[in-house]
């Protein structure tokens, strides 16, 4: 749990970022950032400083180094080398923007119990881009965790426009309640609004990848003995239980194969043109019971290794 809000503290770092890259000085930007950083602080109990801030008005980039974050009661839980966000306009949703986080390590209370964890070097890119016009929207996320695993998650969609100016609207509400207090009703009414954007959403491609880099087995073999078992006994019950499983049969196999081999594990759908969510969530609706016919409305591609 103190891993996931690290992570979302970083992450909101980034966001915190959004409307101060553009400040023609970094003294400015900073004014901005320890504000979100003050704001973590009372919500999670973690402090998290840096030693530098940089900002490139040109770019909309801003660029934090030599970042600690330290637990309540004040033991470094991770350093981070450095924290790159590209392409952030605090008004408009950005046709492409990037983030960057390299040499994250973690350390202390955050990885006892974790021994795989310790000394690697932990660097996550995300990038963002997207046509106004089209409604055209691509997320790519790319994480390496040292010598354990290689994570990317892809995901491609189109008339992403409602949902887009809903986000937008949210996120300027939110800098606002850092002034003063929310009006409950608006925020309410976007939740509203966001629901909707979403199912006409029209969803195009998705993917998922994790790659063993030599320790995955290890960590998985301990986590699993944490709960009575061995690595074969998980096999076995793996195996009865995916038997039985409604999943369609190449994502049986694939997982199966995965948890042989722990090496690779791929998997990708893909939607029929110009199929909203909520055409989507019909069509799962009629297909429930029959999931080698959901696999093949969806394309479904899966490799396990």
């Amino acid at each position: 749990m103190k891993k996931l809000l690290i992570v979302g503290a970083v992450g909101a770092i980034a966001i915190g970022g959004y409307s101060y890259a553009n400040y023609y000085v970094s003294k400015e930007a900073r004014k901005g950032i320890d504000q979100q950083l003050m704001q973590i602080q009372t919500q999670t109990g973690l402090d998290i400083r840096y030693d530098e801030i940089s900002a490139n008005v040109l770019d909309n980039a801003l660029a934090l180094a030599d970042i600690s974050v330290n637990d309540h009661l004040g033991e470094q839980i991770a350093q981070i080398e450095r924290v790159e966000m590209t392409g952030y306009e605090p008004n408009k949703i950005s046709e492409y923007s990037r983030v960057e986080i390299k040499d994250l390590t973690f350390s202390g209370a955050a990885v006892q119990g974790m021994d795989e964890l310790k000394g690697e070097n932990i660097n996550v890119l995300s990038e963002f881009t997207y046509d106004e016009k089209s409604g055209d929207a691509d997320i790519f996320t790319k994480l390496n965790a040292g010598k354990l695993a290689d994570v990317e998650f892809s995901f491609a969609m189109t008339n992403s426009q409602a949902l887009m100016a809903v986000s937008q609207q949210l996120n300027e509400m939110q800098q606002q309640s850092q002034q003063e207090q929310g009006n409950l009703q608006q925020q309410l009414a976007l939740q509203s609004q966001m629901m909707n954007a979403v199912t006409e959403l029209v969803p195009k491609k998705v993917s998922f990848k994790l790659a063993n880099n030599g320790k995955l087995k290890a960590l998985l073999e301990r986590l699993i003995g944490e709960q009575g078992m061995t690595y074969e006994q998980f096999q076995q019950n793996a195996q009865q239980q995916l038997s039985m499983s409604p999943a369609p049969v190449v994502l049986r196999e694939a997982a199966l194969n995965f948890i042989e081999g722990t090496e690779q594990f791929e998997v990708s759908m893909q939607v029929p043109e110009n199929t909203s969510v909520a055409e989507i969530n019909q069509q799962m609706m009629t297909l429930m019971g029959k999931p080698e016919e959901l696999a093949n409305y969806f394309s479904l591609h899966a490799v396990g290794k």
